[in-house]
């Protein structure tokens, strides 16, 4: 009795349809003789969180580790479909190995797979293809496939299906995205971290508050790029605004008219109080000296040896005041230039207007 009535509240909570549903799927290492994918299943879990926490999704179905199965991942998309409204948009993700996608035979590695017969032992894009169909002409599924990755075992290349390889694209209410598998251009486990980045609102370019999936191609775009260009395969037609995520950025402060901001700051040249004073007494000294210069130079005398311009005591005194003088002028000027240079402040010239 009491089993029954867990499988009736599930079966009712199945029931309850939302407007938006994901499921997100999983998976580091189908079997030991293949080589873990590190971080597909903490990147799958870390996306469903985002996708709870802050994109607004009605419900999220998350598969990882070993419970991903084949059967399991069609179990799962069905229950995904089912609580996906008429005229709701169900979110698909994949992360994980996969085979056979460069000799078209493409398969995920779900648990237990192998790389002798993908397809029969693991999940083959014909079979998910065929689950993942919009239920209404509403409807709208937004695939996103990270199963094309480099590294191959006996010989067998680990690339798994791509958007260009799901076998029946409708016209409208479907819409694939995945790295580029034959290139094999696209590095394994970039993908899912920015999906999360870009569901979290940060593909938000308009700042409404919401990611549609325009903006998120646009974002995977960009993160995805190798600066020659991006590296996703993209299939499929949906609304340009179709919305697939709650979650946006704050707008920039609004422009002040009037407000000064420092741009291309340029270090000017202040004068400095005591390398003014010490500088000004250096000039006084430099002036006495040349003036008790002058002043005797008219008493000299041309000689032999050169000017005679005195003797005896009083002239040497003369003569040494102003030699100290003119000493005094060169060692205070000096002074004077390095205190300025050591302690002047850097002051930034403010310019530009927002």
């Amino acid at each position: 009795m009491f089993a029954l009535g867990l499988a009736l509240l599930s079966s009712l909570a199945l029931a309850e349809q939302h407007d938006r549903v994901a499921v997100v799927v999983g998976l580091d290492q189908p079997s030991p003789a293949i080589p873990a994918l590190a971080g597909a299943e903490a990147q799958a879990l870390g996306l469903s969180q985002a996708l709870t926490d802050a994109a607004g999704y009605g419900r999220v179905f998350t598969l990882v580790g070993d419970a991903v199965t084949a059967d399991a991942v069609i179990d799962v998309v069905k229950a995904g479909l089912d609580a996906t409204s008429d005229q709701g948009s169900l979110l698909f993700v994949y992360a994980g190995r996969g085979a056979g996608g460069d000799y078209g035979e493409p398969a995920f590695l779900t648990h237990g797979a192998t790389v002798e017969d993908p397809e029969s032992t693991g999940l083959s894009v014909a079979r998910l293809a065929a689950m993942l169909e919009p239920r209404t002409a509403q409807q709208s599924v937004v695939v996103v496939l990270d199963a094309a990755h480099d590294g191959a075992v006996d010989g067998v290349a680990l690339i798994g299906p791509s958007a260009d390889d799901w076998p029946t694209v409708p016209e409208w209410g479907l819409a694939l995205t995945s790295p580029n598998a034959r290139g094999r251009q696209a590095e394994a486990g970039r993908l899912l971290p920015a999906l999360t980045e870009a569901l979290s609102g940060e593909a938000d370019e308009n700042y409404d508050g919401q990611v549609t999936i325009s903006e998120m191609a646009r974002f995977l775009g960009r993160q995805m790029s190798d600066g020659g260009g991006s590296l996703l395969n993209t299939a499929g037609s949906v609304d340009a605004g179709l919305k697939v995520s709650d979650a946006g950025r704050e707008p920039p402060p609004p422009l002040l008219e009037g407000a000064v901001v420092a741009v291309d700051a340029q270090p000017t040249f202040a004068l400095q109080p005591g390398p003014v004073v010490v500088g000004a007494i250096g000039l006084g000294a430099g002036i006495g000296s040349v003036a008790m210069y002058v002043n005797k130079r008219a008493d000299c005398v041309e000689a032999t040896d050169g000017l005679i311009c005195g003797f005896g005591d009083d002239y040497e005194r003369y003569r040494a005041i102003q030699h100290a003088l003119g000493w005094s002028a060169a060692v205070l000027t000096a002074t004077a230039v390095g205190l300025q240079v050591a302690v002047s402040p850097q002051s930034v010239t403010l310019s530009g207007r927002w």
